[in-house]
């Protein structure tokens, strides 16, 4: 990713015009951050993974970023690099009101526990809907602006669900594409949401609609022809739309993984580790890594590892169960009262198990940056991943990735996209906690020859489907030529 610090340019009203069509990106949150120090401003990049993807790909291609800077402050364009511009950022405003009920509101408490399919969780406002209508609105008519002759639109996740239809009403001449980062529900929990129609066609403003897996594409296909009646030709996988055809397929996200590979082979982490594994004391460490929230089957988790302790004595002051939960979302309600019942949980575990110095369980309430976290993926001898429910877990891949030594077990969630893909893992139902205690004993006692078998396999699997061959497949399925995913070094105007 690049280094952008307080390098940036503003554009002050310079024309931006590469040579040839562009990929604009839009998204809900900006690569980067701009902060005020000391009166001057400074900017930040706050992305990595897929974020660091779409940067690479505009710097190649030239265009255009759409977001929310992320504060209540709506920065001038900007462009990058500021040594050799290649693209610009484009603020999206949102005022209080916005963030409140659009963020906080529909995304966070209505959308996302729908996704995910807790319905317990949702809550739906007439209020907050109109607010998401208005923000898609103000993204789509940015986009509308902004965007030139033969340009393409590639769209990112549930929070700009209806700007496809918004986009394409305003600029029928655009290529427009969407890719879904979350699960996508089945027809009878879609039927929930008081909108659902509406959120159907917003997205079918598209021209290409991708998924991680061919589960959640089924389930939109049903949902398009069950729910909105549109025509729906299973085997092309496409939706009649008036006199346009939509596709939609499965693209499943991919990791950088030659970065987590090389990372996790530098001096640097080798010390790391190093030190991590004096600290804990400890024969076998098991790592769990999310960001705190319901759908992460955390307190699952706990339970799982609790029954193996309780099931396994022998195992007492041999392993320690490493959990870093990445704070989030600390202003909506249901996730304080998370943080509440992971407190109460770590803490019962502790005291029930604790005795002569052993530690069973560390509890890390923070966020590491990347050394750090591939220091524990590459500490850990097995990652215990539960998610309730996840459209990808990119966490169980950065694991393999940083594999350097072909070893590790990997337990995975069966309601993770990933594991459609890395069926070497040991798949769990997190919903089960006796399943999961079994699935640690198996992973504890497997052979090394069993553990290399299984992580090679893995491996392979993460290195072929990386974060740049997942975007070159999107963008070459959205422009049959793919010449935005390929094409490099042109001459810009600016």
């Amino acid at each position: 990713m690049f280094g952008y610090t307080d390098l940036m340019v503003p554009i002050n009203g310079i024309t931006y015009r590469p040579a040839g069509g562009r990929l604009i990106v839009m998204s809900n949150r900006a690569p980067i951050r701009i902060v005020r120090v000391g009166g001057r401003e400074h900017v930040e990049p706050t992305v990595g993974g897929v974020g660091t993807t779409f940067l690479r790909l505009l710097e190649r291609s030239g265009g255009l970023w759409i977001a929310w800077s992320g504060g209540r402050n709506t920065p001038e364009p900007y462009l990058l690099p500021p040594e050799n511009p290649r693209f610009k950022i484009v603020f999206a405003r949102l005022n209080d009101q916005d963030v409140s009920d659009y963020y906080y509101g529909m995304c966070n408490r209505g959308l996302w526990p729908l996704m995910h399919f807790m319905t317990p969780n949702c809550h739906f406002s007439t209020q907050h809907w109109n607010r998401y209508e208005r923000v898609n609105r103000n993204f789509a008519e940015i986009a509308a602006k902004e965007a030139q002759p033969g340009d393409v639109l590639w769209v990112q996740d549930f929070h700009l669900a209806l700007t496809p239809r918004l986009v394409r009403e305003r600029r029928p001449d655009l290529s427009i594409g969407i890719f879904w980062h979350v699960p996508f529900p089945p027809e009878q929990l879609m039927r929930i949401l008081p909108w659902r129609e509406a959120f159907l066609e917003g997205l079918l403003g598209a021209d290409l609609i991708g998924f991680h897996t061919q589960s959640y594409m089924t389930h939109f296909l049903n949902c398009c022809e069950r729910i909105s009646g549109f025509e729906v030709d299973r085997e092309r996988t496409e939706v009649r739309v008036g006199m346009r055809t939509v596709r939609v397929g499965a693209f499943p996200l991919g990791i950088p993984a030659d970065f987590f590979s090389e990372l996790a082979a530098s001096p640097g982490v080798v010390a790391r580790v190093r030190r991590i594994r004096q600290a804990l004391r400890t024969q076998v460490v098991i790592l769990g890594v999310d960001r705190l929230d319901y759908t992460k089957g955390i307190l699952e988790r706990l339970l799982g590892y609790e029954r193996f302790l309780e099931s396994n004595p022998a195992w007492h002051k041999r392993v320690t169960l490493v959990l870093i939960a990445v704070p989030s979302r600390t202003k909506v309600a249901d996730y304080a009262m998370l943080k509440r019942q992971l407190d109460e949980q770590v803490g019962r575990i502790v005291g029930r198990f604790s005795s002569e110095g052993w530690m069973p369980l560390r509890y890390l309430y923070t966020q590491f940056g990347a050394e750090e976290l591939i220091s524990y993926y590459r500490a850990a001898d097995v990652a215990l991943l539960t998610p309730l429910r996840d459209g990808m877990n990119l966490v169980a891949k950065e694991f393999v990735a940083s594999q350097v030594d072909n070893d590790g077990v990997l337990i995975l969630s069966e309601f993770a996209g990933a594991a459609e893909e890395l069926t070497e893992a040991l798949l769990v139902n997190p919903y089960d906690i006796n399943q999961i205690a079994d699935r640690l004993k198996c992973a504890v006692d497997m052979s090394a020859t069993e553990r290399a078998k299984r992580m090679s396999a893995l491996r392979a699997k993460v290195f072929a489907n990386n974060l740049e061959y997942w975007s070159e497949k999107f963008l070459s399925t959205l422009a049959t030529d793919g010449s935005l995913a390929h094409r490099a070094d042109e001459n810009f105007e600016i």
